[in-house]
């Protein structure tokens, strides 16, 4: 194997091209450490040694920083190590040990949301937003079947934030508060159930 480029990040790290292919970002320390340069030969043991010491390593640490202060999908966390400019195959890597502690599972997150928001807004809207975040549509429906009892009560409560009584509202009033209850989600139907 050759080290056909070491290109300078944005990051203030290098980019190593083994054999016309990036593989890896390391700081100028490293390069050093390693004695690795331009044009020349690196070892497999040394690679081995890099790749496992090196940005595994710093691969996972970045993912556990990443989820230290909020759960993430596993999409989320895959364009965060992504935008730190990690190869795919260490991202693999990276997924299957934050997956082997429980660290990231998609399932519970969306239960989790879905509890979080089942009041405020409508199953339609939850459910779009999980599928944005890259979640499985399997995931999401055990998720519903785990976490979501009643619409009625979500469009209620969110009915309850803009008015207090329906009788006592203009046709006018009754029109924008349908327009902005459709717009988070619920259905005409269910909408027209409460407000006449």
């Amino acid at each position: 194997m050759i080290i056909t480029k070491l290109e300078d990040s944005h990051n203030g790290k290098i980019k190593v091209y083994i054999d016309d292919e990036y593989h890896f970002n390391l700081y100028q320390k490293d390069l050093k450490i390693h004695l690795l340069k331009e044009n020349e030969m690196i070892t497999e043991a040394v690679y081995q040694d890099i790749y496992k010491n090196t940005v595994l390593r710093r691969a996972k640490q970045k993912a556990l920083a990443i989820l230290k202060f909020m759960a993430r999908t596993e999409q989320e966390l895959v364009l965060k190590l992504k935008q730190a400019e990690y190869t795919d195959f260490v991202i693999s890597e990276v997924l299957t040990y934050v997956k082997n502690y429980h660290y990231i599972d998609d399932k519970k997150y969306a239960c989790n949301y879905i509890r979080s928001k089942k009041d405020s807004k409508s199953k339609r809207r939850i459910y779009s937003e999980l599928i944005q975040k890259g979640i499985e549509k399997m995931n999401i429906d055990q998720a519903f079947c785990e976490e979501y009892e009643d619409e009625n009560f979500a469009l209620q409560k969110a009915m309850t934030k803009k008015n207090k009584n329906i009788n006592d509202m203009t046709e006018e009033e009754k029109v924008k508060l349908t327009a902005s209850l459709y717009r988070k989600g619920f259905s005409l139907d269910l909408i027209k159930k409460y407000i006449e």
